[in-house]
């Protein structure tokens, strides 16, 4: 997944996926396909009786079944889900998938490929435990709106921001050490517009707000800590840094909590 001009500008909403309430065409159809290959492995019959009885507490005796010679055919069945699956609102695609995940003998497996799925278009759900639970609030993605849509004196750290989720989001190429960089980097740079010092990396700014009373000295030594993380020898802004050692939910988290101190400095001008 790749931002358009106008997504990074602010302009237009952020990627649908982000947002807590919402199932984008490309998500829903990426779920259906991890799904649809997960149940043709299973018993079909075992499947679509727990559909019926304990998911949409149905009698199991109106499961729709061609019967001949042979084993019988559940064709009509698999519509009926495929059609409950596309026509449901955002949220009954996670109903269904959530029970067949914590209930079902090969629930697990079915759990690991949707959580691919969410990792991979960014979305606001994972997979943890057998259960799929929230990594995105919807207060988190209007922070984000927020501080990528500032322009003025506040430009350059929406685009540190911006760049930080294109790394992240880019769906062919995905990038996350510099995706961390550029979130740290967006704080760097609203400390120092914050503080007036042009030239003061993040610590020296910040220590320079906390000095005249703008900036609370827990506040301080977390960010500097969380800087410092990004800095040392083996950290994330350095080129020896191994790229697989991160994770698409450790780039996220930067992101979000970058953005969140970010728009917290901006109130302190």
């Amino acid at each position: 997944m790749t931002l358009r001009f106008s997504e990074r500008m602010g302009i237009n909403p952020l990627p649908e996926a982000l947002k807590p309430d919402a199932m984008p065409d490309e998500l829903r159809s990426s779920l259906w396909n991890v799904f649809d290959s997960w149940r043709k492995r299973q018993p079909e019959d075992q499947v679509l009786r727990a559909i019926w009885a304990e998911f949409w507490k149905r009698p199991v005796d109106t499961i729709p079944v061609t019967r001949g010679y042979g084993s019988p055919h559940y064709g009509d069945a698999w519509r009926t889900v495929r059609d409950h699956f596309f026509r449901t609102e955002w949220h009954g695609v996670y109903d269904l998938l959530d029970f067949l995940i914590a209930t079902l003998y090969q629930g697990a497996q079915l759990g690991r490929a949707v959580d691919r799925v969410l990792a991979g278009e960014l979305a606001a759900y994972r997979v943890v435990n057998n259960q799929i639970v929230p990594v995105t609030s919807e207060q988190e993605v209007q922070a984000l709106q927020e501080a990528l849509s500032d322009k003025g004196k506040f430009g350059p750290v929406s685009e540190h921001l911006a760049t930080a989720l294109a790394h992240l989001s880019s769906r062919h190429n995905p990038d996350y050490r510099n995706s961390i960089k550029e979130s740290i980097s967006a704080v760097e740079s609203m400390a120092k517009i914050v503080s007036g010092k042009d030239k003061a990396e993040l610590g020296e700014a910040l220590i320079a707000l906390e000095k005249v009373g703008k900036l609370h000295g827990a506040l301080r030594r977390g960010y500097t800590a969380l800087y410092g993380y990004t800095s040392d020898a083996n950290g994330i802004r350095h080129a020896l840094m191994d790229e697989q050692n991160l994770t698409a939910d450790e780039a996220k988290y930067f992101l979000i909590a970058c953005t969140a101190f970010v728009n917290y400095l901006k109130t302190l001008v």
